[in-house]
């Protein structure tokens, strides 16, 4: 009975790990230690993020996401469901722009917060904080990410990670006899 009862243990444990990891500025470190390009890398955000912007007077070209009327306004809507795949598009210290579209142009921004430790993951970032909710440019525009996508972060699959290897050495340096 024990055999089959830790059998079983096994068998849970295996189909409940994720074969995706949070992307973190130490995994960042390595990858570009191996000379590895972040657009090589596929990544995949880890929740549902809702973009939402009300349209100007006039404003008619709307290249993402669905338009809705609410209490007599045009808002535009753009979401991002878990696990939807994206690409580096731009790298910069600390930060990096994930597009999950096909125009470079129309990306997220992810980075190192503030406090942020070497394993924390990379998070959502705004241009400001409104509440719980972020201001984010996207398409060119103004939207406000709402609350429940204000925390998301973004995941590398694991196996990439498995299959890396970074060979280093520190020199202690040499002196004259």
């Amino acid at each position: 009975m024990k055999k089959i009862v830790l059998f079983m243990s096994v068998l849970t444990m295996a189909a409940c790990s994720s074969s995706k990891t949070y992307f973190t500025p130490s995994i960042r470190n390595a990858i570009e230690r191996g000379n590895q390009s972040l657009t090589k890398v596929q990544f995949y955000i880890d929740r549902d993020i809702v973009l939402k912007r009300e349209l100007e007077t006039g404003e008619t070209k709307i290249t993402s996401g669905k338009v809705i009327i609410e209490n007599g306004r045009t808002i535009n809507i753009v979401t991002l469901k878990k696990n939807t795949p994206g690409v580096c598009v731009l790298q910069k210290k600390d930060i990096i722009g994930v597009s999950f579209e096909a125009a470079d142009a129309n990306f997220v921004t992810f980075g190192k917060t503030k406090f942020a430790g070497a394993n924390d993951p990379y998070r959502v970032l705004a241009n400001n904080w409104i509440g719980e909710e972020g201001i984010v440019t996207y398409e060119g525009k103004q939207y406000r990410i709402l609350r429940e996508g204000s925390e998301a972060s973004i995941l590398i699959k694991s196996k990439f990670l498995k299959n890396y290897k970074v060979e280093e050495k520190t020199l202690s340096g040499r002196t004259v006899n």
